[in-house]
């Protein structure tokens, strides 16, 4: 009778399953996940099942929860900036802006993760850095001002954004809203009387005095206007410094 060889440990490695698997698949599943049920909902292991693959086989890949969201974000930013050397710089920045507003309204969910997660910066392109900067530098920015005139542009760009597609509450969505609405239309003249007299301007449409988010109700004007004053200030402190 011939003896049967010992079966060989096992080693460390890729995980059975999954062989065609890969981060940018996961990453794809991820971002469909957040998609549909909110970047507060997301999970490895969700993601892992949508994928029919043990959670080992996603973590073999990516492997921390953080991680796989930075190349959700990369995926989300990925053309966000124009291509160099076409554009003047405002115009550059003016695209930049209303580029990325596009990628987010494709992906509302994603817009905590850009711009409330440090997380995020782990994978989003250099490009986009590099754009800016140089968008900056042509308008005059260097040394200090060029950091300050950055951070600037990227919390004009993110933070618009972040705001106006806010997650609605994920319980009694439709309650929450109703309360909200009447609580506004119930504001006391006499406590608030600049509040009540702009209110039919303002009411779900200005944040904080609003239900909606932007895939609902979009600020189209409000943004562009955003641009337009964002530009503006950026060249009155390239020429405040110039003239200092």
């Amino acid at each position: 009778m011939t003896k049967k060889s010992p079966p060989k440990p096992r080693t460390a490695g890729r995980p059975a399953g999954g062989g065609g698997l890969t981060k940018q698949r996961i990453a794809e599943e991820a971002l469909a996940q957040i998609d549909e049920f909110g970047l507060g909902a997301f999970s490895m292991r969700e993601v892992a099942a949508r994928l029919d693959v043990y959670p080992a086989t996603v973590h073999w890949h990516v492997s921390t929860r953080e991680a796989l969201l930075a190349e959700v974000a990369a995926i989300v930013m990925a053309e966000v900036a124009p291509p160099p050397g076409k554009l003047a710089w405002k115009d550059w920045i003016a695209e930049l802006f209303r580029r990325c507003r596009a990628a987010v309204r494709r992906h509302p969910n994603a817009a905590q993760l850009l711009g409330a997660q440090l997380v995020s910066n782990g994978s989003l392109p250099m490009a986009l850095v590099e754009g800016v900067l140089a968008a900056l530098t042509e308008a005059g920015f260097e040394g200090e001002p060029l950091l300050e005139a950055y951070n600037c542009v990227i919390a004009a760009m993110l933070g618009f954004l972040t705001m106006e597609f806010s997650p609605l509450p994920a319980d009694n969505t439709q309650a929450w809203a109703e309360e909200l609405r009447e609580r506004v239309h119930t504001i006391r003249p006499l406590d608030h009387p600049v509040l009540t007299r702009n209110l039919p301007l303002l009411a779900n449409k200005a944040f904080i005095v609003r239900w909606d988010n932007g895939t609902a109700v979009p600020l189209d004007g409000s943004f562009e206007r955003h641009i337009q004053i964002t530009i503006d200030g950026l060249e009155a402190f390239a020429r405040r410094i110039e003239a200092a």
